[in-house]
């Protein structure tokens, strides 16, 4: 099922409606720059998508795209909306329905050009990748296929970039593990067939093929590649975050994750050396 994107005229009236401000109470961030850029999110009240929060299986993807289950929102209080707990369909549409009440004259307008582009070229991009991935993905039938969501964010691809670099070390750690014992089952396998592991000992370690296997692989390249990768990832993360928060400085979230970004890129910086 993809994901149908908000017509026109529905996002029209959520920003007339909006007061060009987030709709979470109290927050006064804009929904639009001084360059009249969109910085804000149009959020869905019940999750457009199976999985998403407050799904409701019982709706269909009209309602699901209609003005009354959207919301716009900056993007820390989207994240905190996610707390499906804290904040059920329920408490969304009476916040939405109080911030319009106060700006249900305002008649804030968008230029036509922005919304017809918010509207319509990225929705049609990741619908494209959600019917790539799900349904014309060449081993759809096998089970096979590896997810790609289109709908993640930034920081939740990051995350699982980071993730995998986790999950190729371990598997290279037990590879390494797998290595170092196999002098010790080859002599065992040697004792099972009645073998004196002593016929081996005249022979130099680094001519053993069982000693050191891939010493340099696993203790100079795995370190040195792993590294390279971690350092490339956090300089995306930096140049990113660096040219994201130009146009939505007041994202509290990113800001601190581009703190948190920098202070390890300047440490890569400093520290990082070749194991050699």
């Amino acid at each position: 099922m993809a994901r149908l994107a908000p017509k026109t005229n529905t996002l029209r009236a959520l920003f007339a409606r909006s007061g060009n401000q987030c709709a979470f109470p109290g927050c006064t961030q804009p929904i639009m720059n001084n360059k009249n850029k969109f910085i804000g999110q149009v959020c869905h009240i019940e999750a457009a998508m199976t999985g998403g929060e407050r799904f409701n299986e019982e709706s269909d993807d009209e309602f699901r795209r209609s003005y009354e289950n959207l919301l716009i929102l900056c993007y820390p209080h989207h994240i905190e909306t996610d707390d499906v707990k804290e904040y059920p369909a329920e408490r969304l549409i009476q916040i939405k329905n109080e911030h319009e009440q106060v700006f249900e004259k305002d008649n804030f307008k968008i230029d036509e050009a922005e919304l017809v582009k918010l509207s319509h070229e990225m929705e049609k991009y990741w619908g494209d990748i959600e019917r790539l991935n799900n349904v014309d993905h060449v081993f759809a039938d096998t089970g096979l296929a590896m997810e790609v969501k289109g709908d993640n964010s930034f920081f939740q691809v990051i995350k699982s970039a980071y993730e995998a670099i986790d999950g190729i070390k371990g598997l290279l750690d037990r590879l390494h593990e797998s290595d170092e014992n196999l002098q010790n089952e080859f002599e065992s396998l040697l004792i099972k067939k009645g073998i004196s592991k002593e016929a081996f000992e005249d022979i130099p370690y680094y001519e053993n093929p069982f000693i050191n296997r891939n010493w340099e692989s696993h203790n100079l390249g795995t370190p040195n590649w792993l590294q390279r990768i971690r350092i490339d990832l956090v300089h995306i993360e930096v140049k990113y975050l660096e040219e994201y928060l130009k146009t939505n400085s007041n994202d509290l979230v990113a800001k601190a994750s581009f703190e948190k970004a920098k202070e390890h890129l300047k440490k890569f910086a400093k520290t990082a050396m070749h194991v050699d």
